[in-house]
């Protein structure tokens, strides 16, 4: 199977034998593309330029064949410059790209999540409010992997989610109301407003809502990426 002029990005990328390199692609039709890049690390000027389009945050179109799980990159190039990302908007990125690495199964396609993938690194560039573009980010990117809330409805009596209330999140149903009675007796950290919830729902982002959104997250997060910690979750504790 060969397939040309496929849209990509860089999803991770390491050595591989002695002289090529093992990527992770991000791609709009076949989702996530395992490819070797073969001859790219030997020290003469061709090898240094092809692989200094090897980066992640750079458009690529891609071409490969191969007719098991690792392809064989037969062409690529640059389609747009590399975004610059620095500080926290680097560390952000990274965090993305482990995440869809972690989380997207292979050839499965969703050009969704592509188009949120651009989404994610041109904001990343273009706004201040880190935060809260990685909080749209995972709930969006929940949403079109299937997992997504209703921020409207409780999920157990499909009533309407009321501002005044508690509501309890279990992760792989939804928010369910909390009795005013039993809210002493009640795991706090699983426990959100409904004017939060709402609030979440409308995309409408303060402090408390951006705060409630990480920890829904962290939750929904932590059922599919499983007890291994993310690696660039540690670039943020250092700065």
């Amino acid at each position: 199977m060969r397939i040309d002029s496929q849209p990509a990005y860089i999803l991770h990328c390491r050595d591989y034998r002695d002289s090529s390199l093992l990527v992770e692609f991000l791609t709009p039709e076949f989702g996530r593309v395992s490819g070797v890049v073969r001859g790219v690390r030997t020290k003469n000027k061709s090898a240094r330029l092809r692989r200094s389009l090897m980066q992640p945050f750079v458009s690529l179109v891609i071409s490969w064949s191969g007719n098991t799980d690792l392809k064989t990159i037969t062409h690529y190039d640059s389609y747009s410059p590399s975004l610059v990302l620095k500080g926290k908007q680097l560390f952000s990125a990274m965090y993305v790209n482990e995440l869809l690495t972690r989380l997207l199964q292979h050839y499965v396609e969703n050009p969704e999540i592509y188009t949120l993938y651009q989404w994610v690194l041109h904001s990343l560039v273009q706004s201040d409010q880190i935060e809260v573009t990685l909080r749209r980010f995972e709930l969006r990117l929940l949403e079109y992997m299937g997992y997504g809330f209703d921020f409207e409805t409780d999920c157990e009596t499909g009533e309407r989610i009321l501002p005044d209330q508690h509501y309890r999140l279990t992760v792989d149903r939804g928010f369910s109301l909390v009795p005013q009675s039993s809210l002493s007796n009640s795991f706090s950290d699983k426990l959100f407003s409904g004017q939060t919830i709402s609030r979440l729902g409308n995309d409408e982002y303060d402090i408390d809502t951006s705060r409630a959104a990480k920890h829904i997250c962290r939750m929904a997060l932590r059922v599919h990426l499983g007890d291994k910690p993310l690696k660039s979750r540690e670039l943020f504790a250092k700065t």
